[in-house]
């Protein structure tokens, strides 16, 4: 009985480690492929990152009253060198190309597209910027969504471990209570009986 007894409360033991193994493990890979999801949610979201924290560098330049990234914008420099070779041609078919009147039409066109243009590129840009800031906090909700859950699967790998380490204390305490009846029982129906004399008989 009290071999039955041991080898009852080791398997228990033994099977209770093993369902926490294999929970933790499960809840491992779990925490593994959420961290992998996270990661190239990142990776996917960098170029709207990167455009974002780019396109806020030249709203910041242009309130501080650097134009150099209007003045480069393509579509402001196709405008103004397309308008400038229709005015250089009309100068030139009335012979004077560099005179004072052909500078002053210069200036007024490029005044007139730069005011013309620069709203097309601040809301460019702020849109570039708002996409950037988009993306920030989706992966911001993303990473504390991922956080929590991660946070939980490990909890759980903790009380996983923690009801097997229970559940083989309680085990092994059952086993010792079992040996404490059979001795009680033992002794008080006159011990156990070798053969001549008895030991626990009181003779």
């Amino acid at each position: 009985a009290a071999a039955i007894s041991a080898y009852g409360a080791y398997s228990s033991s033994q099977a209770g480690k093993k369902g926490a193994n294999a929970q933790a493990a499960g809840q491992q890979a779990s925490i593994d492929e959420q961290r992998r999801e996270y990661d190239q949610s990142r990776a996917d979201q960098a170029p709207w990152l990167d455009a974002g924290k780019q396109a806020l560098g030249l709203e910041t330049n242009y309130l501080a009253g650097d134009t150099s990234g209007f003045q480069n914008a393509p579509d402001y420099k196709f405008a103004v060198q397309q308008g400038t070779r229709q005015l250089d041609a009309g100068a030139t078919a009335n012979g004077n190309l560099w005179g004072g009147g052909a500078d002053a039409d210069r200036i007024a066109l490029g005044q007139g597209l730069a005011t013309q243009y620069a709203n097309n590129y601040w809301n460019k840009i702020s849109g570039m910027a708002g996409n950037g800031q988009n993306a920030a906090q989706n992966l911001g909700q993303q990473g504390a969504n991922t956080a929590n859950q991660i946070g939980q699967a490990y909890g759980n790998i903790g009380q996983a471990r923690a009801s097997s380490y229970a559940n083989t204390a309680n085990s092994w305490n059952n086993f010792g209570n079992q040996m404490g009846n059979l001795a009680g029982q033992y002794g008080s129906s006159g011990g156990f009986n070798f053969g001549p004399g008895t030991i626990g008989s009181g003779v």
